[in-house]
Protein backbone atom coordinates (compact mmCIF):
# COMPACT_ATOMS: atom_id res chain seq x y z
CA UNK A 1 0.00 0.00 0.00
CA UNK A 2 1.49 3.41 -0.95
CA UNK A 3 2.39 5.86 1.78
CA UNK A 4 0.10 8.80 2.42
CA UNK A 5 2.78 11.19 1.14
CA UNK A 6 3.06 9.37 -2.19
CA UNK A 7 -0.71 9.15 -2.48
CA UNK A 8 -1.08 12.90 -1.94
CA UNK A 9 1.68 13.55 -4.49
CA UNK A 10 -0.12 11.42 -7.07
CA UNK A 11 -3.39 13.22 -6.39
CA UNK A 12 -1.66 16.56 -6.87
CA UNK A 13 -0.41 15.39 -10.26
CA UNK A 14 -4.03 14.91 -11.35
CA UNK A 15 -4.76 18.56 -10.60
CA UNK A 16 -4.69 20.60 -13.79
CA UNK A 17 -3.11 24.00 -13.14
CA UNK A 18 -5.13 27.11 -13.92
CA UNK A 19 -3.67 28.41 -17.17
CA UNK A 20 -4.98 31.90 -16.40
CA UNK A 21 -2.52 32.28 -13.54
CA UNK A 22 0.64 32.85 -15.56
CA UNK A 23 2.42 34.75 -12.81
CA UNK A 24 2.57 31.70 -10.52
CA UNK A 25 5.86 29.98 -9.68
CA UNK A 26 6.73 27.18 -7.27
CA UNK A 27 9.27 27.74 -4.50
CA UNK A 28 10.87 24.34 -3.84
CA UNK A 29 12.41 23.29 -0.50
CA UNK A 30 14.40 20.17 0.41
CA UNK A 31 14.63 19.10 4.04
CA UNK A 32 17.83 17.10 4.39
CA UNK A 33 20.67 16.19 6.72
CA UNK A 34 22.97 19.17 7.05
CA UNK A 35 26.63 19.05 5.98
CA UNK A 36 27.30 21.83 8.52
CA UNK A 37 28.17 20.92 12.10
CA UNK A 38 26.06 23.73 13.57
CA UNK A 39 22.84 22.48 11.92
CA UNK A 40 21.18 19.10 12.48
CA UNK A 41 19.13 19.47 9.33
CA UNK A 42 18.49 22.17 6.78
CA UNK A 43 15.61 22.98 4.48
CA UNK A 44 16.93 25.43 1.90
CA UNK A 45 15.12 26.75 -1.12
CA UNK A 46 16.62 24.50 -3.77
CA UNK A 47 14.75 25.89 -6.79
CA UNK A 48 12.04 28.13 -8.12
CA UNK A 49 10.13 26.34 -10.88
CA UNK A 50 7.77 27.64 -13.56
CA UNK A 51 5.48 24.60 -13.33
CA UNK A 52 4.49 21.98 -10.82
CA UNK A 53 5.49 19.09 -13.09
CA UNK A 54 9.15 20.08 -12.57
CA UNK A 55 8.62 20.04 -8.79
CA UNK A 56 7.47 16.42 -8.97
CA UNK A 57 10.53 15.62 -11.08
CA UNK A 58 12.77 17.07 -8.35
CA UNK A 59 10.95 14.97 -5.77
CA UNK A 60 11.81 11.86 -7.79
CA UNK A 61 15.37 13.02 -8.47
CA UNK A 62 16.22 13.56 -4.77
CA UNK A 63 14.60 10.70 -2.83
CA UNK A 64 16.89 11.24 0.20
CA UNK A 65 15.61 14.78 0.67
CA UNK A 66 12.10 15.69 1.73
CA UNK A 67 11.20 17.83 -1.29
CA UNK A 68 8.18 20.10 -0.93
CA UNK A 69 6.97 23.27 -2.60
CA UNK A 70 4.50 26.08 -2.44
CA UNK A 71 2.87 28.09 -5.20
CA UNK A 72 3.57 31.81 -5.07
CA UNK A 73 2.43 34.67 -7.27
CA UNK A 74 5.13 36.97 -8.65
CA UNK A 75 3.97 40.39 -7.48
CA UNK A 76 4.90 42.60 -10.44
CA UNK A 77 4.55 40.09 -13.28
CA UNK A 78 1.23 41.32 -14.64
CA UNK A 79 0.12 38.90 -17.37
CA UNK A 80 3.67 37.73 -18.10
CA UNK A 81 4.22 33.98 -17.95
CA UNK A 82 7.16 32.89 -15.84
CA UNK A 83 9.71 30.97 -17.92
CA UNK A 84 12.89 29.00 -17.29
CA UNK A 85 15.99 31.17 -16.76
CA UNK A 86 13.95 34.23 -15.74
CA UNK A 87 15.48 36.22 -12.87
CA UNK A 88 13.27 36.75 -9.81
CA UNK A 89 13.80 38.51 -6.48
CA UNK A 90 12.57 36.92 -3.26
CA UNK A 91 12.26 39.05 -0.14
CA UNK A 92 12.96 37.64 3.33
CA UNK A 93 12.58 39.16 6.78
CA UNK A 94 15.29 37.00 8.33
CA UNK A 95 18.35 35.26 6.94
CA UNK A 96 20.90 33.48 9.08
CA UNK A 97 24.50 32.83 8.02
CA UNK A 98 25.42 29.14 7.97
CA UNK A 99 29.13 29.29 7.19
CA UNK A 100 32.01 31.64 6.42
CA UNK A 101 33.81 32.09 3.11
CA UNK A 102 37.61 32.08 2.71
CA UNK A 103 37.72 35.79 3.69
CA UNK A 104 35.67 35.31 6.86
CA UNK A 105 32.48 36.77 5.40
CA UNK A 106 29.19 35.10 6.33
CA UNK A 107 27.54 32.94 3.67
CA UNK A 108 23.76 33.27 3.57
CA UNK A 109 21.12 31.31 1.75
CA UNK A 110 20.81 27.96 3.50
CA UNK A 111 18.40 28.24 6.35
CA UNK A 112 16.75 25.80 8.68
CA UNK A 113 13.27 27.05 7.78
CA UNK A 114 13.30 29.71 5.04
CA UNK A 115 10.15 31.76 4.64
CA UNK A 116 10.28 34.07 1.64
CA UNK A 117 7.82 36.89 1.99
CA UNK A 118 7.23 37.82 -1.67
CA UNK A 119 8.61 37.42 -5.20
CA UNK A 120 9.20 40.13 -7.79
CA UNK A 121 10.39 40.34 -11.41
CA UNK A 122 12.06 43.68 -10.87
CA UNK A 123 14.76 44.43 -8.32
CA UNK A 124 13.61 48.05 -8.21
CA UNK A 125 10.05 47.00 -7.33
CA UNK A 126 11.31 44.57 -4.67
CA UNK A 127 13.47 47.28 -3.10
CA UNK A 128 10.60 49.80 -3.19
CA UNK A 129 7.95 47.39 -1.82
CA UNK A 130 10.19 45.76 0.81
CA UNK A 131 12.98 48.23 1.63
CA UNK A 132 13.80 46.65 5.00
CA UNK A 133 13.95 43.06 3.68
CA UNK A 134 16.78 40.89 2.46
CA UNK A 135 16.84 40.36 -1.31
CA UNK A 136 17.50 36.91 -2.70
CA UNK A 137 18.03 36.70 -6.47
CA UNK A 138 17.16 33.37 -8.15
CA UNK A 139 16.93 32.06 -11.68
CA UNK A 140 13.77 30.08 -12.49
CA UNK A 141 14.70 26.46 -13.15
CA UNK A 142 18.09 26.56 -11.43
CA UNK A 143 18.55 23.78 -8.85
CA UNK A 144 21.06 23.54 -5.99
CA UNK A 145 20.57 21.28 -2.95
CA UNK A 146 22.65 23.64 -0.80
CA UNK A 147 20.44 26.61 -1.64
CA UNK A 148 19.73 28.30 -4.91
CA UNK A 149 20.47 31.89 -5.83
CA UNK A 150 22.41 34.62 -4.13
CA UNK A 151 21.66 37.00 -1.29
CA UNK A 152 22.22 40.60 -2.39
CA UNK A 153 23.78 43.19 -0.12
Amino acid sequence: MPSLTKLVARLKMLHVPDSRDKSKVYVVYAKQRSPFASLEYMEPIIAVMANERNCYALQEMYPDAEVSWEARRVQDAGDSAMTEAEILYLTHTTLLPYDMDANGNPIYGVMESPIPEALYCSRETAEREAPDRYLHVVRVGQVNLLGVGEILE
